[in-house]
């Protein structure tokens, strides 16, 4: 068995608001056990202003056998006002390739929160724990060889505003 719980290791805040860029913050994890077991997802929310307000929603995401899926699986989900919602299925063979995964999407998100340090400079450092978070490069490559292999292979699923989704095969 192994533990799937990364914001206490990897985030010195889950929640991030600065009224005088603002510029707000949010990670939600529900942690997990066994992720064959049980569900995981890891999410953050960003909220800034530029010209108008961007809304940003990025997820990666352990689903057990469910209705709506017949298969166990980690899906990378993206929102953005512009796009809408997408997902990409991922497939892992181990809970150690399931882990590298999921830290490969911490260092994203570091990435993510660098292009906002030019609105608020430090942000990086006051939401992550960025001497870790930097050692994770090996496991973002993974997840982007991951996404490149799944893409290749699976539809990625779009939803429309009506609540329904498009899929594209490549």
């Amino acid at each position: 068995m192994k533990e799937f719980h990364f914001s206490k290791k990897y985030f010195n805040k889950l929640i991030y608001d600065d009224i005088e860029s603002n510029i707000r913050i949010i990670i939600k994890e529900i942690p997990s056990l066994d992720v064959y077991e049980e569900d995981y997802s890891l999410r953050v929310e960003t909220h800034h202003e530029e010209r108008k307000l961007i809304h940003r929603k990025y997820a990666i995401e352990h689903h057990s056998r469910q209705d709506k899926h017949n298969y166990p699986h980690l899906q990378f989900k993206f929102h953005t006002e512009e796009i809408g919602t997408f997902w990409l299925r991922l497939e892992f063979e181990t809970q150690d390739e399931y882990k590298k995964a999921i830290l490969g999407f911490i260092y994203k998100i570091k990435n993510i929160l660098e292009d906002l340090e030019r609105f608020k400079p430090g942000i990086c450092d006051d939401i992550l724990v960025l001497t870790l978070v930097k050692n994770l490069s090996k496991e973002g490559e993974f997840l982007t060889q991951k996404i490149s292999e799944s893409i290749a292979k699976h539809e990625l699923e779009f939803q429309n505003y009506g609540n329904t989704r498009d899929k594209v095969k490549s």
